[in-house]
């Protein structure tokens, strides 16, 4: 597979956030991760991925930092996977109820990432418990999209938010957000 080029952000003013791999994910994509990342300015934080195997079906699955929405994209191509990410987050965003100016504004912000290691325990076990469930899924629904099992993992309590889902953690972080500019009046 070829190595997953993090030059464009380092040429870059500012790092915009960081996706931060397992290390059988950075084995996967022959990444070599960034030392120190500068902090992440999106909504949704940085994003942690697993590559995730399940017979002959091999996934990705990344969730944001602050709200732990789960993403699933295909593993093929590790030099696109950002990109297939970056495609998947409007329609994730817009499906758990936030506005598609808002999802947009994300998108917009991802455009700048570089590749990194893990660095909460939290988040990983977190990350484990939605790969579990993904794994069950992907045999007991074969049919169903990558985008359904991302809604259906969305809807998962998960202790690290106080048994909450990551879809209503993610609601909540964009309204924070909203409400945070309009007090600043940007």
């Amino acid at each position: 597979m070829a190595r997953l080029d993090t030059w464009r952000l380092l040429a870059s003013p500012s790092i915009v956030f960081v996706l931060r791999c397992t290390q059988k994910l950075l084995d996967r994509l022959n990444a070599t991760p960034h030392s120190e990342p500068a902090p992440t300015d999106t909504v949704l934080g940085d994003w942690y991925a697993n590559l995730i195997r399940v017979g002959r079906i091999q996934v990705v699955l990344a969730v944001s930092e602050r709200s732990l929405l789960p993403i699933v994209v295909p593993a093929r191509d590790g030099r696109a996977l950002v990109q297939r990410l970056s495609e998947a987050l409007v329609p994730i965003l817009t499906s758990v109820g936030v506005p598609t100016a808002d999802a947009t504004a994300e998108l917009g912000a991802m455009q700048h990432w570089v590749v990194g290691k893990t660095a909460s325990r939290r988040i990983l076990g977190s990350l484990n418990d939605l790969a579990f469930q993904l794994q069950v899924g992907l045999l007991n629904f074969p049919d169903r999209t990558l985008l359904a099992h991302s809604l259906w993992l969305a809807k998962t309590p998960l202790k690290v938010i106080d048994y909450g889902a990551p879809d209503q953690a993610t609601r909540a972080a964009f309204a924070a957000h909203r409400a945070l500019q309009a007090v600043i009046g940007r």
